[in-house]
């Protein structure tokens, strides 16, 4: 009876090994699959504020291209608010995209009070299904991506980052 008990708790314990690690490496899998499809701009699809479809084809392919993901409560995230409107001419030849999960309303709202509402190349969108972490894979706020006019990747900051750090990687070549 022991005996039996015995192989049954080690074939348990071999079945739970097993699916853990299969987990792990799927999850690593996954990881390294979405790293390298946002080399290149992923093709995503978020809302505008009036909740209509933002999706790739709405980026400027002639402009480096700046994404800032956020949340209008994050401490973090309302300081480089402070530090792009103080940068903001800097910005003037970049496309910038703000992305969040706040509420239309919410995000007018941080807009107005960092005075980031009334810039043509600053685009506000919703990530209202909570789908960045598909194409940019899991993200903090505030995080920073920074692609060039081709498209590509040149930079990417998780956390609290300075707006300085953010210009020197801004071309468009």
């Amino acid at each position: 009876m022991k005996t039996g008990m015995k192989i049954i708790l080690i074939a348990f314990t071999c079945l739970i090994t097993g699916f853990l690690v299969y987990k792990i490496i799927d999850k690593n899998a996954r990881n390294k699959q979405i790293a390298q499809n946002k080399e290149i701009l992923p093709g995503f699809s978020f809302y505008s504020q009036d909740l209509k479809t933002f999706n790739s084809n709405g980026v400027d392919k002639d402009k480096s291209l700046c994404i800032f993901y956020y949340n209008a409560e994050c401490d973090h995230c309302q300081y480089e608010a402070k530090q792009l409107k103080h940068h903001i001419d800097a910005f003037k030849n970049v496309q910038i995209l703000m992305v969040s999960t706040n509420k239309p309303g919410d995000t007018q709202k941080f807009a107005k009070q960092y005075q980031l509402a009334d810039y043509p190349f600053i685009t506000w969108v919703y990530d209202k299904d909570f789908n960045f972490y598909k194409w940019f894979g899991n993200a903090v706020t505030p995080s920073v991506y920074i692609y060039n006019n081709k498209q590509h990747l040149v930079k990417q900051y998780s956390g609290e980052v300075k707006i300085e750090a953010i210009l020197s990687h801004l071309t468009n070549d």
